[in-house]
């Protein structure tokens, strides 16, 4: 590994093997991305929280940012359909569903956690005149907004992220090889 990667790599723990398939016998948490559905599942707890990239132009789901009740996991494999059955908040039956599932990606439990020590730790650095671009990949990596990256800087997201989000993709996308985390190769949890 490179050693301006060795920083980063001690900051961002290594993923599991990647899984390409969910079903109802599964556990844990995980972030679903079908087209334009972002799907919080957690299989623990049997609940879903959906979210919808809305342009301005489109309503909003009405199952959006709702707890939901999970009942099915109907389909949820990479490069497949996305179907969930769910019960609403008033206990009616209604379908997650997206066109085609992007990834399947675990959430990690203390992200929150690490992405708030990211944050501060690049805002003390860049409040002493210096700068801390792995905290910054970091705390982005762990869920922070290019909007409270931006704060550190004393810029808005829009600026923070013109700025870093793609270099800063290269350089997660260079970890992630380095450590051989790209693989496609299939896996289901069960």
């Amino acid at each position: 590994m490179d050693d301006d990667l060795q920083h980063l790599a001690e900051l961002i723990p290594t993923r599991g093997a990647p899984v390409r398939t969910l079903d109802d016998a599964g556990t844990g948490t995980w972030r679903v991305r079908a087209s334009r559905v972002t799907v919080r599942l957690d299989l623990d707890a049997r609940t879903v929280v959906r979210s919808t990239d809305t342009l301005p132009t489109l309503t909003p789901d009405p199952l959006d940012g709702r707890v939901l009740a999970l009942t099915a996991v109907r389909s949820c494999t990479v490069g497949e359909p996305l179907s969930l059955l769910v019960h609403d908040a008033d206990g009616r039956p209604a379908t997650v569903r997206a066109p085609k599932v992007r990834y399947v990606q675990p959430v990690d439990p203390e992200a929150g956690a690490r992405r708030e020590r990211h944050l501060r730790q690049l805002s003390a650095a860049v409040a002493a005149g210096s700068d801390s671009p792995d905290d910054r990949r970091a705390a982005v990596h762990f869920g922070a907004t290019w909007a409270a990256v931006g704060e550190a800087y004393d810029l808005s997201g829009v600026q923070a992220a013109a700025r870093w989000k793609e270099q800063d993709r290269e350089v997660l996308a260079r970890l992630r090889a380095a450590r051989g985390e790209t693989s496609t190769a299939p896996e289901t949890v069960a």
